[in-house]
């Protein structure tokens, strides 16, 4: 007995130890597993928080300014981008509609698998392609007006024709006609006279034959081709000398419009004196779900003429309280996308054709039609999404920041009078460029059109805006220990806390200001100057008393009498990157300020 217990014990043993070396492998096992999906997983999504596209290495072309924002916004670009794909990659066209996908609008998603390809062929459009190839080309939409603009009717009958001009180069095949069929299909038969396809020079093979043959079943699309690269100017030139409609409509190749989007165009471009906007909605690049914008639209520029959408001014956001289905003035238009009558186009006299490929044609456009008679306004009530691209696929010749300067350089030589100056003297680059501008017929054109001066300009289009005038100090605010006034680079477009900067050189515009009669520190880009509740912070500009700092001597003070304070974090600091707040007036040199003029022109 007891030797057949003693085997049966060491039988026992036996067992546990292989059941806990089986644990203990299979516990290894799963962690290898966990590691291996956790790397897997990494691998495909990326360690950051950004899209795949956001990792993407830009070349010089991909133009940002040095608040980080990227300039290229509601334009029209296409390619020769691509990398080291093959030729036959390149010119391949793989539209191949699934059922359902993109539908009303909504996001595509890819596999794991899918996203690594999508990335390989981002730099063709700048822009997912593979997700683009996936919907069809003839997809259903949201509608993303509001009820006051849904119940609006119009008199067809009494509306004006369209002409809608669409400028590609290089553009995907299945995104160009997404935007063809999309204003097929929802606009009026009576109202769309034409479709013009301008066709700037494109290489790729599938624009050729069989684009043509996509659109030889539609008797109003018809397709222009240069054979010479002529820019989205010139190439917007060349189709409006075709045009037949009453009323020019401007679209970007990567647009998809919505229900109702035509009729608010035509009724206000009808008046003959307006080049109205329509509402301009998001197509996301990554998965092209369409994403409805902001209402409070309202175009306007920086100190370097870069186009931003600001906050409305008080007085268009009451108007547009008390009627928000009615269209509104706006300082400047995108460009990309807008109606004008065909008459009013070419009285004004068109595009400047001194432009080169594109930028800052929009702002020339919105500058010479409020100084010369016309508007420039945006209705709620059209709706029209469109891919905004990070960068540009293609190259500029020169480089994008000669092609740029120099289109800068021509509308501000002719439209900005005295503040031409201002923004050459503090833009040596775009200076260089000006006595190359040949544009003593545009001047002309302003002379004959008796065009308003731009401080009329200034004074009743855009009263609210943050340029230097007779009656504005501009210069440094320097604290008696060191540092500036001024907004962190980087800052984002709605503000953000108030520290202490380096004071820079007279040129730096990054550390100028305004100090206005009416007690505001504004920056570029329409910042102020505002006493949070703990801290002071930069905000939008807007009518409110913690924005107004009365100057007493060398001490700026709130309405409540409370001193502007640099809070230091080290006594024998500068307080650069320090906070800066609104405390009880003690005279310390924390709330010392000196007022450096720096001259403007």
């Amino acid at each position: 007995m007891p030797v057949k217990y003693d085997v049966r014990s060491l039988i026992c043993r036996g067992r546990k130890k292989k059941i806990v070396t089986l644990i203990f492998i299979l516990i290894l096992l799963l962690n290898a597993l966990f590691y291996v999906s956790l790397e897997l997983y990494n691998t495909i999504k990326g360690k950051h928080k950004d899209s795949w596209y956001g990792r993407l290495n830009f070349d010089q072309n991909s133009y940002v300014d040095k608040n980080g924002m990227r300039v290229i916004v509601g334009h029209y670009v296409g390619g020769i981008g691509g990398g080291n794909l093959s030729e036959e990659l390149i010119n391949s066209n793989n539209y191949a509609p699934v059922a359902g996908a993109g539908e009303n609008g909504r996001p595509v998603q890819l596999s794991p698998r899918e996203l690594i390809t999508a990335g390989e062929l981002y730099t063709l459009h700048s822009y997912n392609i593979l997700v683009s190839d996936r919907i069809s080309i003839n997809r259903s939409l949201p509608d993303m007006r509001s009820e006051s603009c849904r119940y609006l009717k119009y008199n067809i009958e009494n509306l004006p024709t369209a002409t809608v001009v669409i400028v590609f180069h290089n553009e995907a095949w299945s995104t160009l006609m997404r935007t063809v069929m999309s204003v097929i299909m929802r606009s009026p038969k009576q109202l769309l006279k034409q479709i013009i396809l301008v066709d700037d020079a494109s290489e790729r093979k599938y624009l050729f034959k069989e684009l043509d043959d996509a659109v030889a079943n539609f008797d109003k699309v018809q397709i222009l081709r240069s054979k010479e690269r002529k820019g989205l100017v010139n190439a917007r030139l060349m189709g409006a000398r075709k045009a037949v409609g009453d009323v020019l409509v401007f679209l970007d190749a990567h647009c998809e419009v919505t229900d109702g989007w035509l009729e608010p165009l035509l009724d206000r471009a009808g008046s003959d004196d307006v080049f109205i906007c329509p509402h301009i909605d998001l197509l996301s690049e990554d998965t092209l779900a369409y994403t409805k914008s902001i209402d409070a639209h309202w175009g306007a520029f920086t100190w370097r003429l870069h186009f931003r959408w600001l906050v409305p001014s008080k007085q268009v956001m009451m108007k547009k309280i008390e009627n928000p289905s009615k269209s509104y003035p706006t300082p400047a238009m995108a460009g990309g996308l807008f109606a004008v009558r065909r008459s009013l186009f070419w009285r004004l006299g068109g595009y400047d054709e001194g432009m080169v490929i594109w930028g800052a044609e929009n702002l020339e456009l919105s500058w010479r039609a409020w100084q010369c008679g016309a508007r420039v306004e945006i209705t709620p009530c059209s709706r029209v999404g469109h891919i905004f691209r990070r960068h540009s696929p293609y190259k500029y010749p020169g480089g994008v920041s000669k092609v740029l300067n120099s289109n800068l350089a021509r509308a501000a030589s002719v439209w900005m009078d005295e503040w031409a100056d201002f923004f050459f003297k503090f833009n040596p680059g775009v200076a260089a460029m000006r006595d190359q501008q040949n544009v003593g017929n545009r001047i002309d054109l302003r002379n004959i059109l008796k065009c308003h001066s731009f401080k009329w300009y200034l004074d009743n289009v855009w009263p609210q805006h943050f340029f230097p005038t007779k009656d504005r100090w501009f210069g440094r605010i320097r604290n008696q220990k060191g540092a500036c006034i001024g907004v962190n680079t980087g800052t984002p477009g709605l503000g953000g806390p108030a520290t202490g900067i380096q004071c820079g050189p007279d040129l730096d515009l990054d550390g100028l200001l305004l100090y206005t009669p009416d007690g505001k520190i504004m920056a570029d880009e329409s910042l102020c100057l505002e006493q949070g509740n703990r801290r002071a912070i930069w905000k939008s500009c807007r009518d409110d008393d913690k924005q107004t700092w009365k100057q007493k001597g060398p001490r700026l003070k709130t309405s409540s009498g409370l001193c502007l304070t640099l809070v230091l974090s080290d006594k024998n600091k500068t307080g650069v990157e320090d906070p800066l707040t609104a405390k009880e007036c003690v005279g310390s040199d924390e709330q010392l300020w000196h007022f450096e003029r720096v001259p403007w022109h």
